[in-house]
């Protein structure tokens, strides 16, 4: 019995122990860099990097080892209380999180959101095998970096940024860029765009895109897709009002036609483009909806993004049988939707938003009643909304 007590509190002591060392935080410095750490399973756990001067700070180079002892994690730490749900707590590897809406600063502390700006090359060490989601969220566009062939995590959400240049080590087992686009290895699924690319042409390869809401491709003139593509995730993509969607010859499910993506199997609208302010949905299309299809995406000073986008008008084809939360396109206060079909297609949400106060409905000659009996009802549960039916010759 003695001995298994004994045993039993050398083993508590241990893990006091262990539990102590990993919670401790330390920092050093590197240049013009301070490094601030801990102790986790394997090596040291970068948690904070903070830039000491306004110059000379241009190369950040993360250190593979400290105090003899292997670099294999970095980024930020999420706070156990679940604050990070809130987008105004998420924090980068630099201590940068957004500011309060009523500041005059899109990102706070600025002296330290301002000194990253000036970071051109980011250089990773091949020790690294984890890097936490949040690293370089609030980083601005345009800088260099590269992903060594352990890491498989949290890499598919590096899309949300447009790198001056991407490199990722040929051994890495899960992940390869080709075109500027990150692919999975086997080169099937796509994940998003990489680089600023005047025009993306997909590999050949691809039958998937994986494309979470926030990714864009906001700053291509021209996008192709590949003829054996055959899914989009998450029913669609960005794209800002200046991109022309593409669609390689012999594709059995998607066409592209008035800056618009659709599927030609269900008749589902995947995402447009609104030039000057027009979204003209093309023939064919049976249903639109504002639920994550974005055109013309806008974005703020901090990469943070909207639906909406510059939409003043809707043209809508007489193949559109449904419409949902279709005033998601939209900018406030005006908007106009012009229907082409006789019969009324079924409105199910509007999601009114953006400060939207009058919309005013086209419809064809001798149906404006119908119209009105159609949606009447459903327009009328937004209070705020000033509805108008006109007839129009179409």
């Amino acid at each position: 019995m003695k001995k298994i007590a004994l045993f039993l509190t050398l083993f508590l002591l241990g893990f006091l122990n262990v539990n102590q060392a990993q919670a401790y935080t330390d920092s050093v410095i590197q240049g013009n860099y301070e490094f601030e750490y801990e102790y986790t399973n394997g090596g040291i756990w970068i948690t904070k990097i903070t830039p000491l001067a306004d110059e000379g700070i241009s190369m950040l180079k993360i250190p593979a080892k400290i105090e003899g002892k292997k670099v294999v994690k970095l980024g930020p730490k999420e706070p156990e209380n679940g604050e990070w749900e809130n987008e105004e707590y998420e924090e980068n590897v630099f201590g940068v999180r957004l500011a309060p809406d009523d500041a005059d600063t899109p990102c706070w502390p600025m002296d330290i959101y301002e000194r990253t700006k000036k970071i051109k090359r980011i250089r990773i060490p091949e020790t690294v095998k984890e890097i936490t989601g949040m690293t370089f969220i609030h980083l601005q566009d345009g800088k260099s970096i590269n992903i060594p062939k352990g890491v498989v995590k949290n890499v598919t959400g590096l899309t949300y940024y447009k790198w001056k240049k991407f490199t990722i080590s040929p051994k890495n087992k899960k992940y390869k860029k080709v075109n500027g686009c990150l692919l999975s290895k086997d080169g099937k699924i796509v994940y998003g765009l990489l680089e600023e690319r005047d025009k993306v042409v997909m590999p050949k390869t691809v039958t998937k895109m994986m494309l979470g809401a926030a990714t864009a491709y906001d700053d291509t003139s021209t996008i192709v897709l590949p003829k054996g593509l055959r899914k989009i995730e998450n029913d669609g993509f960005q794209i800002s009002s200046k991109v022309t969607i593409k669609v390689a010859k012999g594709n059995k499910k998607y066409a592209a036609k008035h800056g618009c993506l659709y599927n030609k199997k269900t008749g589902k609208l995947v995402t447009g483009s609104a030039p000057n302010g027009v979204l003209h949905i093309p023939h064919g299309v049976t249903y639109v909806t504002g639920y994550y299809v974005s055109v013309g995406v806008r974005y703020d000073d901090t990469g943070s993004h909207w639906f909406g986008g510059g939409t003043q008008k809707m043209i809508v084809p007489s193949t559109v049988k449904k419409l949902d939360r279709i005033l998601n396109f939209f900018d406030g206060p005006d908007c106009e939707i012009v229907m082409q079909a006789k019969k009324p297609p079924k409105l199910s949400c509007l999601l009114v938003h953006q400060g939207i106060k009058n919309v005013a409905v086209y419809v064809p000659k001798g149906v404006k009643a119908a119209y009105e009996k159609a949606w009447g009802k459903k327009f009328k549960e937004y209070s705020s909304l000033t509805v108008t039916f006109i007839e129009k010759k179409q």
